[in-house]
């Protein structure tokens, strides 16, 4: 089996990753994306796929693996329920275990392609750096009764104002989930052909994130046209409809609050 290979800047002595901002961990996201389908203009991931393509990874040239459990309910050491959840056990340090809670998430595909690309990031980020210690049980869980943290300010694209290392484990994980999930560049380009069909006017200012793309108003939709835009996208890639609205604005793409600009 062929390992899915990833590299990005990182500590070099426990391999942990360095101050990665949104725009690097998106650039991570795709070289995977990359890795998973080799059709560029696939919009939904199933989750089969990602399952079966991540099963040996190297990142950053620590080769391990990655077993995935999509059949059981799943709670953290609390025993509090988790929709999903990344475990390493320093007795098989070339193993990771993923656990996806198909219980609770049972008839929300959009719940489990998330929540499985969100728990890939913590493989992805966290893997190595669990490995290389080698001398802990660390545990990164994404809990389903507790909300994501509010990625959809694109101000916050340099990281969490915080320095909680909990913070930035989270960051990356739901950073990579939206740009696996729902690229910049096809969520782009589905925005402009609905924009062009129902004539929706773009903002004088293009995105502050894509440069050279332009963005859109909410208020310049009619009400009825922004829940079809949300719809019909949500549809297409497989995700929640507040998953995309959260990946328009992150990529500056849909404005419908005020925020300050992007570095």
């Amino acid at each position: 089996m062929s390992s899915l290979i990833v590299t990005y800047p990182h500590l070099p002595l426990f391999g942990e990753p360095d101050r990665l901002n949104a725009r690097q961990v998106w650039a991570v996201a795709q070289a995977v994306r990359k890795q998973l389908t080799d059709d560029p203009w696939q919009r939904r991931m199933e989750v089969d796929l990602i399952v079966a393509k991540t099963e040996a990874l190297a990142v950053n040239e620590v080769a391990f693996g990655a077993h995935w459990d999509l059949d059981h309910d799943v709670r953290n050491e609390r025993g509090r329920r988790v929709m999903g959840m990344a475990d390493f056990d320093p007795a098989e340090p070339d193993s990771i275990y993923v656990s996806i809670n198909g219980v609770a998430l049972a008839g929300r595909d959009d719940l489990l392609r998330s929540t499985s690309a969100h728990e890939l990031g913590h493989v992805v980020f966290d893997g190595p750096g669990w490995i290389r210690r080698a001398n802990a049980s660390c545990t990164a869980s994404f809990d389903a009764r507790a909300p994501a943290p509010d990625n959809s300010d694109p101000s916050t694209l340099a990281g969490p104002r915080g320095d909680a290392l909990r913070d930035w484990r989270e960051f990356r994980a739901n950073e990579f989930m939206g740009a696996l999930l729902a690229p910049l560049p096809l969520l782009r380009l589905d925005l402009q052909r609905f924009a062009k069909r129902h004539r929706i006017p773009r903002s004088a200012m293009g995105s502050r994130v894509s440069r050279g793309s332009p963005a859109y108003d909410a208020s310049a939709f009619a009400e009825d046209a922004l829940i079809e835009l949300l719809f019909a996208l949500a549809e297409r890639y497989g995700v929640s409809e507040p998953f995309i609205r959260v990946r328009l604005e992150r990529y500056d793409l849909l404005r419908t609050r005020s925020f300050s600009h992007v570095e």
